[in-house]
């Protein structure tokens, strides 16, 4: 039996936000002093890494079991979360 894939737009749509979101930043900022790009993108950046540096904790804690044992609700639905990205 063949399985059937996903249509593209289905892929494309996921990355589409942050397409646009790079462009509008492109085109904004163009003409922008450089120090105050500089100060944006560095947030930008600051921001993304620290999001995926928590999502991969998430991860790696619900690899390890130690996310059944948290009475926080916050990490639990970011692992919750994480399990189904993952899986």
């Amino acid at each position: 039996m063949k399985l059937r894939r996903k249509p593209r737009l289905f892929t494309t749509a996921r990355w589409a936000p942050l397409l646009a979101t790079g462009i509008a930043f492109q085109v904004n900022l163009g003409g922008c002093d450089q120090e105050i790009k500089d100060t944006i993108l560095t947030g930008v950046q600051t921001s993304l890494q620290t999001l995926v540096t928590s999502v991969m904790d998430a991860f790696f804690m619900s690899i390890s079991g130690a996310a059944t044992t948290t009475t926080q609700t916050t990490v639990k639905a970011v692992i919750d979360t994480a399990t189904t990205w993952f899986a």
